[in-house]
Order: structure tokens, then sequence, then C-alpha cells
């Protein structure tokens, strides 16, 4: 199974960093495509750089939006502050190509935000860093940790369909006052991105 994976990907025994919860150190990313390294590398609007990679305008799919109290129980709850968190997933899709091109899912500690931004997160299908721009909230993105895995479950009961098993993954935190105020995931979907893999 291994040597089937490593095989697939070439990037040898890091193909299963996400299993192994280890993550793509700087050399392996380099064997990515150049489109998905400019994406990888993004530290500001993930949006606007995707619509000139994709030569598309990028829209926001809103899959699931709740609000949910530090009770729950989520991994990455632990890494926010106590309050209520903004679970958001969402598809950022081509609007000519009809492509999803990035699937997104983020935490929001939503008490710790302007009230402006958060009504604007619950109550549009705006893009998080395009709110976060706008409203001049002074922030910080942390170095993203880059892996290669499994595509997240909730991918399928938006109705997407990939056709590659393992996909890359990126996850950062947004820091504003000292303290993290946004986790982020994104998965960049594969069967859009043609040769992602250099061999």
């Amino acid at each position: 199974m291994t040597a089937e994976i490593e095989q697939e990907d070439g990037l040898g025994h890091w193909a299963v960093c996400e299993a192994t919860g280890c993550f793509l150190p700087d050399s392996e990313i380099q064997k990515l495509n150049r489109d998905l390294r400019i994406l990888i590398a993004c530290n500001g609007t993930l949006t606007r750089t995707l619509g000139i990679v994709a030569n598309d305008e990028i829209v926001v799919q809103i899959v699931e939006q709740q609000v949910q109290n530090m009770a729950s129980t989520m991994p990455d709850f632990e890494q926010l502050p106590s309050g209520r968190v903004l679970q958001r997933r969402i598809l950022l899709n081509g609007r000519s190509s009809g492509h999803s091109f990035v699937a997104a899912e983020s935490l929001v500690a939503i008490d710790l935000l302007p009230p402006a931004i958060t009504t604007s997160l619950t109550k549009t299908d705006r893009p998080i860093g395009e709110i976060m721009a706008a409203s001049c909230l002074e922030t910080f993105k942390e170095t993203a940790e880059v892996w290669i895995g499994k595509p997240p479950d909730w991918l399928a009961f938006a109705g997407y369909e990939s056709s590659k098993p393992r996909i890359v993954g990126r996850r950062y935190r947004v820091m504003s006052g000292g303290q993290p105020v946004i986790i982020i995931t994104e998965y960049f979907l594969r069967n859009v991105f043609q040769r992602c893999f250099v061999g």
C-alpha cells in the first residue's frame, strides 16, 4: 500500500505524511507543480491569487456553516481561546469553468472579532480573507503546515467527488492581538490541478 502511494505521488515516504503526523519539508513542496506551489506560498488573500492562477472569477459556495460552543469536541478547538466558534466549510469555484479549485474549513473565534466581521461572516458568502482585509483589522498569518492526504469526509457530502485518493492540504492560524482567532485548513483539489506532481 505504501509503495503504491509512493509510486503514484513520486514523493517518497512524505506521501503518507497525514497518516503519520508529519508534514512536507520545503524540498518536497518544490516537487509540486508551479501553480500549486504559488497557492501554497500565498500569504495574502487566497481567493485573489487563485483567480489569477485559474484565470477565472472565484466564487464561494458555502457547504456548511454553524456556530458552536467550545464544549463541542473538535480537535482544533483547543488551539483557539474559549468562547463561541464559527465553523465554516466552503468550496472555491470558478464562475465560468464551474470547477471546484479549493475546499476550505475555517474555525473562527467570533467573540474575539469586531461585530461587523462576525456579521459579514455569518450573513454573506464573502471569502474570509476578503472580509478580514476590508475590516482593516491587523492580523498575522502563521507559516502553514503542508501535507498530502485523503480529502475530508465532508467533501463527499457536499457532492464533490475526487478522482484522486490523496490531495495536498495546508493549515495555518491567523493571529490578532497576540492570540489565534482563526484556524484555516485548505485542500487543493488535484483533479483540477493537472500534473500536480513532477516526477
